[in-house]
């Protein structure tokens, strides 16, 4: 669609005036003509000449004076440049206006005030407001939930500890402090201050929260204390876009949240743009194909008890060429080299190898024999082995996240698909595998469980079994499961970590107050200009005194002078890889149920992920992220189950909205909860302001125009210096070629007509009448003179 610009506008002026100075004098000398007959005063053929011959009646009617025979070459010339110069200028008045154009443009950078903005959507109506409690954290010897109380690093808590032999039990004279002491609020603060916009770890709060005690007033002696309480939000994991809520920036393009309490400058009409450096959570994941699939056909008729049949795995390579090598990961410095791959590649090794053993494809390693593993198998590309359908029905028609690598077999505890009677379903099971055997992969493949010691190098990796959205495999509809057709669905083994980064955010608001018209045009990583001004990442450091499973680690920006700190570990690097552990037992992610602590940075980035990992027909999730609920989400995910570089980003934009649902930033332009009166961050922005531009190639015309009009302006001087030629010569002609001076001339007996001056022949001859009509012909050349010398009078 063509876009009507101002220089259309004007162009379209500038034809219609064109037309209408063609149109108006053909009208208007039309009449002329029709008034001035043929008996008229010298004066008058001259006056209506001029008119006359100014028209295009003279080219339309194909007159005398456009007829060229006879006439000078030279003239014939210069009489055609000037009408073609003519139309030239026509043209050029019409097409040069239609290069101007109104556009919006930015304008020099200035400093301006910013506010709050308010957000008025789901997210903004469920975000109460921020609470005066301080962060808090309880460590303890082992699992939060069920271990022992211990003082936290730097707290000032005293524990006094006794056994009896079986049990160790602890005492807390002074009660058991959770706050979090001023030494590590001053360190974790000190990297990110009030004069940035990058949020430290303290400026992430949890979203929703609750306010609670300890009964037996050890906690806190007894005092009220904030802690997590997740509920679900407005899903924006299928919006695809980068887009602001209260307290983030929500990516839910490649997954990852931004932190930032949303400020803009108003007073600008046409919009401003501005840039900002934002702390960013960011997961990463490796999918790994298994080269296994599920395959079954849609059962015939709707009362059918179980919707598939023919329920088989099928090796597309998994089992048939797979490597006797055991994969082993590069875990020396995970946060330089998380190596995910290989953590993926190695779930996806066990799970083929521990289904080869339990289909009896091939044995396991015998020790007492000494027989090694893989002495024979059993299969080929494109076998099919038979798997006794789950009672749950859409186990295999949508998608889900199994961390215990086994659910998609129906092992169950002692046989396939009996518990009771290993053989009843139809195998041998020679080896006795169950579903135990398949517990050990997500720990092998995430590389770290809750004893493992709290440190900088145990980073957060969450593994399982991904069972995408399943492929029509003959014709027909993709999207609808029609009884008799065959569906095939991948098995893809992922490991997904977390890192916190820094990225420059470009914004643009537009209208009014709302957060609506906030919009993010662009998320980048943050440039450095060289290794040193790399971000300084700092981590506890807790001498291997504590393990994950009881201590929630505390990160983030540290300042250079705390480098060296024997109780802080850092990293110069463009993004922290998150510490924590994985745990197949227990770890649901996010729940109805209260947390324990109020120390959101640390928490609730391992819940998003396991909330992401625990997506089941047999988890009740909060949300239907499996798809067998929701038909848009079954729709998004299959398009990315079709290969494991896009599947990859499900579990990323699951994590992405359990994120954006738990935790809210806290710190914009105003500093920490944009509390300061003014500006804490000096920060420029650029106005949009309306300009008015030119395309060039329409002023083709107009650049010929003037070409011209150089060219013969020089020739002009040029004849008038050579040739001695000026503006009474040009005077003389004028009035020699006028009708009525040229009758009087031959008519007149007065001689000298032709010299007169323009005032003299008009005061002497400009009244004689000149009669043209049939009865008065006049002649010339050789011709016989008039018989009627009344052809000339006096009024």
């Amino acid at each position: 669609m063509v876009t009507i610009t101002v220089g259309y506008i004007a162009g379209f002026i500038a034809a219609a005036i064109f037309v209408t100075r063609i149109w108006a004098p053909l009208v208007m000398t039309f009449i002329l003509s029709g008034v001035l007959k043929d008996r008229n005063s010298a004066a008058t053929w001259s006056v209506a000449a001029r008119s006359l011959e100014r028209t295009h009646w003279p080219d339309i009617l194909r007159s005398d004076s456009v007829k060229t025979h006879g006439a000078r070459k030279t003239v014939v010339l210069l009489t055609a440049l000037i009408t073609a110069m003519t139309m030239l200028i026509a043209v050029a008045g019409i097409v040069t206006p239609l290069g101007i154009y109104q556009t919006l443009a930015l304008s020099e950078n200035v400093q301006t005030p910013f506010k709050y903005l308010l957000d008025t959507s789901p997210f903004g109506v469920g975000t109460p407001p921020r609470s005066n409690f301080s962060f808090n954290r309880i460590c303890a010897t082992g699992d939060l939930l069920t271990s022992m109380p211990i003082p936290c690093p730097f707290s000032d808590t005293i524990a006094i500890t006794s056994t009896d032999g079986n049990w160790i039990n602890a005492s807390y004279p002074y009660g058991y402090d959770i706050s979090i002491p001023k030494t590590t609020l001053d360190i974790y603060s000190s990297g990110a201050g009030n004069d940035t916009t990058i949020s430290n770890y303290f400026d992430i709060q949890w979203r929703q929260y609750m306010i609670t005690s300890d009964p037996k007033k050890i906690l806190n002696n007894g005092s009220l204390y904030l802690v997590e309480a997740f509920r679900g939000m407005q899903s924006l994991g299928l919006n695809n876009a980068i887009e602001p809520v209260e307290g983030l920036i929500v990516d839910t393009v490649n997954g990852g949240i931004g932190f930032r309490n949303h400020t803009v400058p108003p007073g600008f009409q046409l919009g401003v743009t501005w840039e900002e450096d934002l702390l960013f959570i960011e997961p990463e994941t490796v999918c790994v194909d298994t080269n296994t699939t599920l395959d079954y056909t849609i059962a015939v008729g709707i009362n059918a008890t179980i919707p598939i049949i023919d329920l088989v795995l099928t090796d597309r390579g998994g089992f048939v060429n797979i490597n006797k090598t055991f994969p082993v990961a590069n875990l020396t410095n995970p946060q330089e080299n998380q190596d995910l791959w290989t953590r993926a590649y190695k779930a996806a090794w066990m799970t083929n190898a521990y289904t080869m053993v339990w289909y009896n494809v091939t044995n396991p390693h015998n020790s007492a024999t000494g027989q090694s593993a893989f002495a024979y198998r059993d299969t080929f590309l494109g076998k099919e082995f038979p798997i006794v359908e789950s009672s749950t029905q859409g186990l295999y028609t949508s998608f889900g996240m199994d961390a215990t690598f086994n659910q998609h077999l129906n092992i169950e505890s002692d046989g396939p698909g009996n518990s009771s009677n290993p053989a009843a379903g139809g195998l041998p099971n020679p080896f006795k595998i169950s579903n135990t055997n398949f517990t050990d992969i997500g720990m092998l493949c995430a590389g770290a469980g809750d004893g493992d010691y709290a440190n900088i190098t145990n980073i957060y990796v969450h593994c399982a079994l991904m069972r995408g959205i399943p492929q029509r495999k003959d014709d027909g509809s993709g999207i609808v499961f029609e009884p008799g057709s065959r569906w095939s669905q991948p098995l893809y083994t992922c490991a997904s970590s977390v890192k916190a980064t820094v990225k420059t955010v470009s914004f643009l608001f537009n209208g009014t107050h709302e957060l609506s018209n906030l919009k993010v045009s662009k998320v980048q990583p943050k440039n450095y200009s060289d290794p040193s001004s790399l971000p300084l990442w700092g981590v506890e450091n807790t001498n291997n005194e504590y393990i994950l499973g009881g201590l929630s680690m505390i990160w983030g920006l540290v300042s250079p002078k705390y480098e060296n700190h024997p109780n802080v570990s850092t990293v110069r690097q463009e993004s922290l890889y998150l510490t924590g552990y994985f745990s197949d037992i227990g770890n649901t992610g996010f729940t109805s149920v209260p947390g324990w602590e109020n120390l959101p940075a640390s928490d609730f980035y391992h819940l998003a992920m396991e909330s992401a990992y625990t997506v089941n027909s047999n988890a009740g999730s909060a949300l239907d992220y499996t798809g067998q609920n929701n038909m848009a989400v079954w729709a998004r995910w299959q398009k990315l189950s079709n290969s494991t570089a896009t599947a990859a980003l499900i579990p990323n934009l699951i994590f992405t909205d359990y994120a954006a649902a738990a935790v809210v930033g806290t710190k914009g332009v105003l500093g920490p909860g944009n509390a300061a009166a003014q500006n804490l961050v000096p920060l420029t922005v650029t106005p949009t302001i309306s300009v008015i531009r030119y395309h060039w190639a329409f002023a083709i015309p107009a650049f010929l125009v003037i070409a011209a009009l150089i060219f013969f302006t020089a020739v002009a001087a040029i004849v008038m210096l050579c040739r001695r030629h000026n503006i009474g010569r040009l005077r003389m002609h004028l009035n020699q070629l006028a009708p009525g001076r040229i009758f009087t001339a031959f008519l007149s007996p007065e001689p000298g007509a032709m010299s007169l001056s323009a005032e003299a022949w008009n005061r002497a001859m400009g009244k004689l009448v000149i009669d043209v009509s049939d009865e008065h012909s006049l002649g010339a050349g050789k011709s016989d003179m008039p018989e009627k010398p009344t052809a000339v009078t006096g009024y």
